[in-house]
């Protein structure tokens, strides 16, 4: 039977027999007999007491669910994947709503052994400096060197915290501290304290106090690990950007007459690609296709890929399998598989007479779809050796004309609605 059951039925039960009682002491007082009027007074004065019973158990229910409640909100955190400043906030607030506490404050152990105050909150939620906790140190002191929960109820009194003069100066009545502990580790402390008599903590609190530290403790330490995870993936995150951008570098020096377009057109992609509704990991991926959408020439030999005359049918043949190479190059590095798609497939166009695979329409994947307008766009607005670039308007209407064939159109009409000052600042780039 849940609790909330459980309360109806017992106040049910406490108000029938209150009628009951009240009924029987309306029809005593019709009768005359002053014992009967005698037996009619103590039987209102029973009355009289099952009205507070009923209200006591009332706020002992009230009080048992609000607890309840807590406790399930800190098991709430501990499922999630929240970060350590956001599971901190919870544990503080909920600590001390549920111990009705005028403050609190967490401690942690760091990397270096100490335990240092990490979050220290009021009732009304407000953050406080560590030194206004000053006072606790000797409480704090003593729960880490035994491990066990310190209730005091009077520490002004109290022959354990007698010598602390900060503890009168702030008034402490009621203090209840425990520690943190994942599987017998010692992790850090919370504590609470009050200074009216209407707050002083029970052992109802401390135990209450330690069913939560236990949870609170392992949202903690989750959290802790969530973002240690989260922290190691940004550094490999860099670690792949900074490979990326080395391999880059070695297709620029190694062909000197495209310098700086793999910057130009990694930049302009994304921003058609933003235009177009790409955001989040699709995003990352696609910039990181754009940058390594040239990678399987590596595999072209030099004689063909810097030839200054023109290629024989054999050598375009070669040189049309940089594709599959990027492919083949890629495909076993698993965090570059979403991003295969502008590498394999920018020479693909919208009619089917690409390559290396020869698809058409939407069985082209967008990122290349996206890319392969910009990389033509880059390619005839630069200049070259062997001539200068053409003019963008010439460009645009070359891109105009080719959407249905070569591009999607679609595609082309984002691009298209790309303000001048966008593509002129991409192709100032190096």
């Amino acid at each position: 039977m849940s609790i909330l059951r459980t309360e109806e039925s017992i106040l049910s039960e406490l108000a029938i027999i209150q009628k009951k009682m009240m009924e029987v002491t309306m029809r005593l007082s019709s009768v005359g007999n002053p014992q009967v009027s005698s037996t009619n007074l103590e039987l209102t004065q029973l009355i009289r007491g099952l009205v507070h019973l009923r209200e006591d158990v009332k706020k002992r229910f009230d009080a048992q669910r609000e607890t309840m409640q807590a406790l399930s909100e800190v098991g709430s955190v501990i499922n999630s994947s929240l970060g350590l400043k956001r599971v901190l906030d919870e544990v503080m607030d909920t600590m001390i709503v549920l111990m009705k506490a005028e403050r609190g404050f967490l401690m942690l152990k760091d990397e270096s052994g100490d335990f240092r105050v990490q979050i220290a909150r009021d009732s009304k939620h407000h953050d406080l400096t560590e030194d206004v906790f000053a006072i606790s140190k000797s409480i704090v002191r003593e729960v880490l060197e035994k491990g066990k929960t310190i209730l005091t109820t009077n520490a002004r009194e109290d022959p354990r915290f007698e010598q602390q003069a900060s503890v009168a100066a702030y008034q402490l009545l009621s203090i209840i501290c425990a520690p943190l502990k994942v599987k017998d580790n010692l992790i850090g402390v919370i504590y609470v304290d009050n200074r009216a008599q209407k707050g002083i903590f029970t052992d109802d609190e401390l135990a209450l106090i330690s069913t939560f530290a236990n949870q609170a403790a392992v949202a903690i330490d989750n959290a802790r690990l969530f973002d240690g995870l989260q922290e190691s993936n940004a550094e490999l995150q860099e670690a792949y950007s900074a490979t990326l951008e080395g391999w880059v570098r070695a297709l620029d020096l190694r062909d000197k007459e495209t310098e700086g377009h793999t910057q130009r057109v990694t930049v302009l992609t994304e921003k058609l690609a933003q235009k177009m509704g790409v955001t989040g990991d699709e995003l990352m991926h696609l910039r990181r296709g754009a940058l390594l959408h040239d990678i399987g020439k590596m595999g072209i030999p030099d004689g063909i890929l810097l030839k200054p005359a023109a290629l024989t049918h054999e050598e375009r043949v070669l040189i049309q399998k940089h594709p599959v190479y990027a492919f083949e190059m890629l495909s076993p590095i698993r965090f570059l598989n979403p991003a295969l798609a502008i590498p394999y497939c920018h020479h693909e166009k919208w009619d089917g007479t690409g390559y290396p695979r020869g698809l058409s329409g939407e069985n082209i994947p967008l990122a290349a779809r996206i890319f392969a307008v910009i990389d033509v766009w880059d390619a005839l607005v630069s200049d070259r050796p062997y001539r200068k670039g053409l003019a963008p308007s010439d460009v645009k209407e070359k891109i105009r004309q080719d959407a249905g064939t070569h591009f999607d159109p679609q595609v082309v009409e984002a691009f298209l609605n790309l303000d001048d000052m966008t593509l002129k600042d991409t192709t100032k780039l190096k």
